[in-house]
């Protein structure tokens, strides 16, 4: 597990679920999607960050991993974003 902080000090927990998936999750009144013409996510943004898009990179473990999917995930708390991606080296 690792802790981000987005531009406005708020924190971001990183976790690596398996050999290819990791989770973002943090407080977050607000986020941001856009997807393909298929339905499936191109971009999430959480309220001042991170922005993740389909094919950018994410660091985790002093690693860059290239995002190769995005899937949002509900939290059942309000203010409460979680997002999975899953990923390549």
């Amino acid at each position: 597990m690792e802790i981000l902080r987005n531009r406005y000090g708020s924190e971001r927990v990183l976790e690596k679920i398996d050999s290819n998936r990791i989770r973002i999750i943090g407080e977050s009144l607000m986020s941001r999607t856009s997807e393909d013409e298929n339905g499936n996510y191109t971009m999430y943004d959480f309220e001042g960050g991170p922005c993740l898009n389909l094919g950018g990179t994410i660091t985790y473990g002093k690693t860059k991993w290239k995002i190769t999917k995005i899937t949002p995930e509900k939290t059942g708390r309000e203010n409460l974003a979680s997002v999975t991606v899953e990923v390549e080296y």
